[in-house]
């Protein structure tokens, strides 16, 4: 089973939670906001005044579409006991340009709060507000550490990573992979782990992991290579995050029938 497989699968399989789903998820996480807080996150947009003393606020953006021109026609000769004739028939399109605008439109009331929010703001490029537990579409990641294993305890470079797709704006679906080294008085130990899990984000800087994964250990002297069942976890802080990047200090544990290993390190993550 190749690692880019596993992963780019289930990725295409269960990134269904995005566009006008997570949109609707997005617009309603305003709701209640502070004008204020949004024209500071989204940039000011255009301000229109109410006549009850709100405003709305709408963002915009243009899109163009082209058709290029074209040239056709015929040629036609005929012949006859009167002689014969040739015709030509030649026609040209021009070319075309659409554009289009597309709008999103907050109305905020007098007290400056967010009361609606409608539109695309996804496609605009708007997230939600800073501090959100909502991601949407495809997640992926990596992390680099230290690792252990059961019979090989001292720490070695280790890594990992996982991709996959939200089922929601809290719960995703991922393959994962682990690769852990370590070593003890026997030599050194390494083990590798395939797996697909539910990752769940129980707070905005928060997820953790879980599911069934195959594993390939070896003893300390990397002999004995033998693939066993197991169960893979992990659990992930972000230290920093933006909207969409994360920089995070990650915990990885497997453990199979006759093997338990882990890591800790440092990831980066699009989530």
């Amino acid at each position: 089973m190749r690692i880019p497989g596993l992963c780019l699968g289930v990725a295409a399989l269960v990134a269904c939670y995005s566009g006008n789903r997570a949109t609707r998820d997005v617009n309603a996480a305003w709701r209640g906001r502070s004008g204020a807080e949004l024209q500071a996150r989204w940039g000011t947009g255009t301000v229109a005044t109410l006549p009850d003393g709100g405003t709305t606020l709408t963002w915009s953006r243009t899109s163009s579409s082209y058709t290029l021109p074209s040239l056709s026609g015929h040629a036609r000769a005929d012949a006859d006991a009167r002689g014969g004739g040739f015709d030509v028939h030649l026609e040209a399109t021009p070319g075309t340009i659409t554009r289009s605008r597309t709008d999103v439109v907050a109305t905020v009331d007098a007290g400056g709060r967010v009361v609606d929010l409608v539109g695309p703001s996804l496609w605009l490029g708007k997230g939600p507000p800073a501090g959100s537990n909502l991601r949407w579409g495809t997640v992926f990641g990596l992390h680099a550490g230290a690792g252990a294993l059961d019979d090989a305890t001292g720490p070695m470079p280790s890594l990992g990573m996982y991709m996959g797709g939200m089922l929601g704006p809290r719960l995703g679906l991922v393959g994962s992979y682990a690769f852990v080294n370590g070593s003890g008085d026997d030599g050194y130990g390494m083990a590798h782990s395939w797996s697909v899990g539910a990752q769940y984000w129980p707070a905005a800087r928060v997820w953790v992991r879980a599911g069934p994964a195959m594993v390939v250990p070896l003893d300390a002297g990397l002999d004995n290579a033998r693939v066993r069942p197991g169960l893979a976890t992990g659990a992930s802080y972000a230290l920093v995050r933006g909207r969409v990047f994360v920089l995070d200090l990650r915990l990885d544990a497997v453990a199979a029938t006759d093997r338990t290993f882990g890591s800790v390190g440092i990831g980066v993550n699009v989530n």
